[in-house]
């Protein structure tokens, strides 16, 4: 059964439900809201995910950590908890995420929800879904940065990528 998200105005007024494939389609006229997390550890290294070789978009490229979409009637803190669990098999609660801000796409009709997670993870007993993640490393904000700008990452426009390196710089 395909997923179903709530959408809303570029301004964030919801206006109602829509199918998944309608929400991707191009220019649907309307947004809605992933949520995108970024973890960090007490030794200021950040984690990183490989995106598994059999998905659809961007296989193979490293990517933040967890990601995915909030789906109709779900709030993004609800989101945030159910994607890092499928993403990583890791169980979180509200409180454990720091809530960033939103970040508008206009090319993807996304209105991004970012959060933090500080954690100290011991990524070998993680449990990984293959059909998501082929695997995670952490690294140091140098290393990162260097991974973020190149080919080797997924790609995002430089707007985004100056914020969450502040963000990241904000939060070590």
């Amino acid at each position: 059964m395909e997923e179903i998200f709530d959408v809303y105005k570029r301004d964030g007024k919801y206006i109602g439900k829509e199918l998944k494939t309608v929400c991707h389609s191009e220019n649907p006229g309307f947004y809605h809201k992933p949520v995108w997390i970024w973890i960090i550890n007490s030794k200021n290294e950040i984690l990183v995910q490989k995106r598994a070789a059999c998905k659809k978009n961007h296989p193979n490229k490293w990517d933040m950590p967890s990601a995915g979409h909030v789906v109709a009637g779900e709030t993004s803190i609800e989101g945030a908890i159910r994607e890092t669990y499928e993403e990583l098999g890791l169980k979180t609660r509200a409180s454990d995420y720091k809530f960033i801000g939103e970040y508008i796409d206009d090319k993807t009709f996304e209105i991004a929800q970012i959060y933090l997670l500080k954690a100290d993870l011991d990524i070998s007993k993680l449990k990984l879904p293959k059909e998501e993640v082929s695997k995670v490393k952490w690294l140091s904000y140098d290393e990162f940065k260097k991974l973020f700008y190149s080919n080797e990452f997924v790609p995002f426009d430089n707007e985004y990528r100056e914020l969450v390196l502040q963000m990241l710089l904000d939060n070590l």
